[in-house]
């Protein structure tokens, strides 16, 4: 379940982005994320987040406020059920669970493989492991929808919802058949965050797993 959430954050990552819809009725798809790619440096938004199982069922509803620093830089703080935090500065990515006192530690690189980490860098890559397709519009929420080239991906199909404000939502659907909503409140974009946000030191006295 944790490798899977590693992958689920990285990917949320790609599509951290705000344009307004006319923006979105001028170009296609795969405009929209080149801009994204292109303009967006930081984000911070309230998140909910939902994960579903193949027949409907609720699995787990978190919820916390998420940062982004491109390049390769993010931070969530989960407030709902539990306190978590899951810290990256680039290089590696830190899990912690405040109230088990636990810490993991992976090398970003390899840390969360077959994710697809070219959302991070550049939209060639993006286009070379997605076909991007745009669906529709509904009370002014535009979707995108993009699907994997390659069968083994952790995510087949994403689903990315925005309105004239920016990101509403993500719908993400892994190899389990499982389905994962997050939907985002209160965005900030391009705007200054703190250096220290996407820094992270083992708390004295908590049990450190992994190497870095």
């Amino acid at each position: 379940m944790m490798q899977l959430f590693i992958k689920l954050f990285l990917l949320m990552i790609a599509v951290s982005a705000t344009v307004s819809a006319a923006d979105i009725n001028k170009t296609t798809g795969e405009d929209y994320l080149d801009n994204f790619l292109a303009n967006t440096r930081t984000l911070q938004a309230d998140f909910k987040q939902t994960l579903r199982s193949s027949d409907g069922e609720v699995l787990q509803q978190t919820a916390g406020v998420f940062y982004l620093s491109r390049p390769g830089k993010f931070r969530w703080d989960y407030s709902a059920p539990y306190a978590q935090k899951i810290i990256s500065d680039g290089d590696h990515i830190w899990i912690y669970d405040v109230d088990l006192d636990q810490v993991t530690v992976k090398k970003q690189a390899t840390g969360v493989p077959n994710t697809p980490m070219a959302l991070l860098d550049n939209s060639l890559k993006l286009h070379q492991q997605f076909n991007i397709v745009p669906l529709d519009n509904h009370h002014g929420i535009y979707r995108l929808k993009l699907v994997s080239k390659t069968r083994d991906a952790d995510f087949g199909e994403i689903i990315v919802g925005m309105d004239k404000h920016g990101l509403r939502f993500l719908q993400l659907h892994d190899q389990f058949n499982q389905v994962t909503d997050i939907v985002f409140d209160k965005l900030k974009t391009n705007t200054p965050l703190a250096a220290s946000l996407f820094k992270f030191t083992p708390p004295p006295g908590v049990d450190v797993f992994g190497q870095f």
